[in-house]
């Protein structure tokens, strides 16, 4: 392994962070008609940079002051919002509010250099003052954060990709043929593990900055101002991607990293659980050649395969890497790592096709490879009679009260966590709509007796 001397942090930053703000239930008409009207005063001035001839779009725009604060107004914008203005710290997407949609009526996306420069608690609270020329009643959602640590004292080589136990099956190499001066003839700058919603990437950060001049301000913003810095040594970095689908479905000590506050509560949490999550193992240079190609060579030269299960096991076994101990601690914090929660979801129509599948499959299995549609019915009436007969009631009516269940359970999970998916009130709706209709009240009696309380009782549970 590419072991120096010792591990120095010289830092640890949010490195990227993208906000979104909804209005919340407290925003009024009147607010939100304001609002629109900003929006259209932007409108106009994107007209104006649309008349700008240049094929780069980002030297077609017009210069505006809001909130005395500087901004470029663009003449293109972002995919679902109507304008986008910015400046050398934020970038802003504002979308005109209506009743028929749910999305973020403003997107901020931060610079890095701004985050850097201010800290990133100072820059959100600017941005949010910002953000209360347009509208004061809103709510806050994280829809990507970066955090990183840039380290010296360890060369990361192509062989570190194999090092990093993870549950991710995406893993990419990135090189780059960069002149020895810059990079001590090694052509490696680094590699990423995982998709967008949740990743690690670890890439010379020295290299980077040699190439693009504009990413230089770490080194004077930040590197130099450890007296640990030692400019001969390359400097890597190790970024960890959350994006907000990932992000709220983890509990921390104040709820879900749904919302702003949090997120940012929860900020060395979120470091804790990333460094868990990808882990760099103390494995010697030989053991990953041998995980790479399956195999060993003999002292006499010959071959020798090597059982995969060994491989895993050997990976599974080995120890937490030095680098990775020296890293576990953000802003001098170890903290617990996050919770995890299982999500409720819609159910889909592949559980039925599944289930439909289990039943043929078993069935078949019972006949001895044959198929008979009588027999299968007669089963299925047998199984209604038999818990009619322990129950009172139909296979039918059992599967509408499980349905109950399973949306009061629902309902407990979305006061608890604050998530609901998409579609899941029209859900609620046809449920209790169709099953108002089954139990629709013949000559003062329900139709099914026995049932009826049942039924009473877990539609008061799911209607609260």
């Amino acid at each position: 392994m590419g072991h120096m001397n010792k591990i120095t942090t010289l830092n640890d930053i949010v490195d990227t962070l993208k906000l979104q703000f909804y209005p919340n239930s407290i925003s009024t008409f009147e607010e939100m008609e304001l609002f629109n009207s900003t929006v259209d005063m932007f409108l106009n001035h994107k007209e104006e940079a649309q008349n700008i001839k240049n094929h780069d779009n980002q030297k077609r725009f017009v210069n505006v002051e809001f909130a005395k604060t500087k901004f470029r107004v663009m003449a293109t914008s972002q995919s679902g919002f109507n304008v986008v203005i910015q400046n050398g710290d934020i970038t802003i997407s504002l979308l005109k509010y209506s009743n028929t949609h749910n999305n973020p009526l403003v997107k901020v996306e931060f610079r890095a250099e701004f985050l850097l420069r201010f800290g990133y608690k100072s820059a959100i609270q600017s941005v949010k003052n910002i953000v209360n020329n347009f509208f004061s009643n809103y709510i806050v959602k994280v829809s990507e954060i970066h955090l990183a640590k840039d380290i010296q004292g360890y060369e990361f080589t192509s062989f570190d990709l194999h090092r990093i136990k993870t549950l991710s099956k995406t893993k990419t190499i990135h090189h780059n043929n960069i002149s020895s001066e810059h990079y001590y003839g090694n052509a490696f700058t680094g590699f990423s593990i995982g998709k967008g919603s949740e990743m690690l990437r670890i890439y010379n950060k020295t290299v980077e900055i040699s190439q693009k001049k504009e990413k230089s301000f770490v080194q004077v913003l930040s590197w130099e101002l450890n007296p640990n810095f030692d400019k001969s040594q390359n400097v890597w970095r190790i970024e960890f991607q959350f994006r907000r689908d990932k992000l709220k479905y983890l509990l921390g000590d104040n709820g879900l990293l749904d919302s702003l506050e949090n997120v940012l509560t929860s900020i060395s949490q979120l470091w804790s659980y990333a460094t868990s999550r990808f882990v760099h193992k103390q494995l010697s240079t030989k053991q990953v050649i041998e995980q790479i190609h399956k195999f060993t060579t003999l002292e006499d030269g010959s071959i020798f395969f090597l059982n995969p299960e060994t491989l895993r096991k050997r990976f599974q076994r080995a120890d937490i890497s030095f680098v990775w101990e020296n890293i576990l601690s953000f802003n001098n914090i170890v903290a617990p790592k996050l919770q995890k929660i299982k999500d409720i979801k819609k159910p889909e129509v592949e559980y039925v096709k599944n289930a439909y599948k289990a039943v043929i499959s078993t069935f078949v299995k019972l006949k001895r490879g044959d198929f008979n549609s009588d027999e299968l019915s007669q089963i299925l009436i047998d199984a209604n009679k038999e818990l009619k007969e322990s129950q009172g009631i139909t296979l039918i009516d059992k599967a509408r009260l499980n349905a109950l269940d399973y949306m009061s359970n629902a309902q407990v999970f979305y006061s608890q966590n604050g998530i609901i998916e998409d579609g899941f009130y029209h859900y609620k709706k046809d449920l209790l709509n169709n099953i108002k209709n089954t139990y629709a009240i013949i000559d003062g009696e329900p139709t099914t007796i026995v049932t009826f309380e049942q039924y009473q009782k877990k539609l008061m549970r799911v209607n609260v």
